[in-house]
């Protein structure tokens, strides 16, 4: 069964406040940076950026909460990244 609402992890990244809301009956992703849209994703694009840090569960479909943790944590590196 599908979740109505979006699945929304939050974790403070060096002193900044990130969040991940993913919507099972979208796929739509979105990174936000203190309240504000950092990066935004839809199928099968971010279905494919969850895969890319969760593995094959659900295929990037269904994440859960570590698997969002999992995408902010690596999102934040490359955006530092030079």
């Amino acid at each position: 069964m599908l979740r109505s609402d979006p699945r929304r992890v939050t974790a403070h990244i060096n002193d900044t406040l990130i969040s991940a809301e993913y919507s099972e009956q979208t796929g739509q992703l979105c990174l936000r940076q203190d309240g504000a849209l950092l990066r935004e994703w839809f199928p099968p694009h971010s279905w494919i950026a969850i895969a890319s840090v969760a593995g094959a569960r659900h295929w990037g479909t269904r994440p859960s909460d570590d698997d969002l943790l999992a995408l902010l944590h690596n999102e934040m590196t490359l955006l530092r990244t030079p």
